[in-house]
């Protein structure tokens, strides 16, 4: 053998190595770092009326309408810092609480502008 080919096979490791660990790096930037299903589970809504959050490392996101077609919707998920969970959506009748927001009720929170949610 070469010292040719013994240059192109580690060139050509070396290459597929890289090329895996960059699409490794990438996966696991998408699954960690995006919730694509806020758009599926706030279809069709206007601006919140209100949000907050609760906890500093780990804790809630939540986002208000409060009485959007007859009905309270409350948009909620769980982040750390440098990971959130998939939005979920709760429904109830308009000046009732939701679960979520009965389950907060005694976090300490901090309110988040209704604009930042899109």
């Amino acid at each position: 053998m070469s010292a040719r080919s013994n240059k192109t096979k580690w060139f050509i490791t070396g290459a597929v190595v890289v090329l895996l660990l960059g699409a490794f790096g990438v996966a696991a930037l998408l699954f960690t770092a995006c919730t694509s299903n806020k758009y599926i589970v706030a279809a069709g809504l206007p601006n919140p009326d209100s949000g907050f959050q609760t906890g500093t490392i780990t804790g809630y996101d939540v986002w208000i309408w409060e009485c959007y077609q007859n009905k309270r919707i409350v948009l909620w998920r769980t982040s750390a810092e440098m990971s959130a969970g998939p939005y979920t959506r709760q429904e109830a009748p308009c000046g009732e609480q939701t679960p979520i927001e009965i389950q907060l009720a005694n976090e300490r929170k901090r309110e988040r502008a209704p604009h930042a949610f899109w």
